[in-house]
């Protein structure tokens, strides 16, 4: 009996381990199929820039002593490749053509984005579509005064109008851009200091569009669903394969 006893602790714990690799896997390809669908819910966000996620091997030692390799998240890579440019014939409109992002007010304090789709509040103030607030330098606002005329933005950020220059538009970049944590209306985070960018051109009267190419995604996703159904067909194997074990050594004597 104790001999039948030792060989259900031993398989039970060979099969756990098995089932456990299987979900790790499961677990990984459900993360990943979330950040993909992120990035498909936002194909039409201008200036988004996709995710990958990213899987590292993580070993631990089975009570036998093999090595057990696990597949865990490693964290997320942001694709910093820029979106098509489309003009709109808005004339409030920017893109950034090179590195760089715009900086704006919201209610959680300066972020970051790279959607140039620009209009005025009621104070005659610069802001997204959102409605939050574009910095000018210094964080000040743009303020376009009423009957000013035509607004004009060139290249190096400068605004102006009819009636003189009325403020600049800084383009600022960071240490690391991969450090940038993606919130939601395509505004980014970070705790790393701004740098200003002197190479990038503003385009007036375009908007980047969001980076993500919709078949490469969508195939990328069916991927990761059919990687993540075959890890689940494996564990569920794994226990049905564990069951009928301790069912059968269970009866020897």
């Amino acid at each position: 009996m104790q001999r039948s006893l030792r060989i259900n602790q031993t398989t039970q714990s060979i099969m756990d381990t098995t089932t456990y690799v299987a979900l790790s896997g499961e677990f990984a390809r459900d993360q990943e199929m979330a950040v993909l669908a992120n990035n498909i819910a936002n194909m039409s966000t201008p200036g988004f820039k996709g995710e990958r996620m990213m899987f590292e091997e993580y070993l631990a030692s089975s009570p036998a002593g093999n090595k057990i390799s696990y597949v865990v998240q490693a964290g997320n890579n942001h694709d910093m490749s820029q979106g098509p440019i489309t003009q709109t014939g808005n004339s409030l409109d920017v893109a950034l053509n090179g590195v760089g992002w715009l900086s704006v007010t919201t209610p959680n304090g300066t972020q970051y984005t790279r959607d140039g789709h620009l209009e005025l509040d009621p104070q005659g103030e610069l802001v997204t579509s959102n409605g939050y607030l574009l910095q000018g330098d210094g964080g000040a606002p743009i303020v376009v005064p009423p009957n000013a005329g035509q607004v004009t933005i060139a290249p190096d950020g400068t605004v102006a109008t009819q009636q003189g220059s009325i403020g600049h538009i800084p383009v600022v970049d960071f240490a690391n851009p991969q450090l940038m944590t993606a919130e939601s209306n395509g505004l980014y985070n970070t705790t790393e200091a701004p740098q200003p960018v002197t190479t990038t051109q503003i385009m007036q009267g375009a908007v980047e569009g969001s980076n993500i190419q919709p078949v490469l995604a969508m195939t990328r996703l069916m991927t990761a669903a059919r990687e993540m159904t075959a890890a689940k067909n494996f564990g569920d194997a794994e226990n049905t394969r564990l069951k009928t074990a301790i069912e059968r050594l269970g009866k020897t004597v």
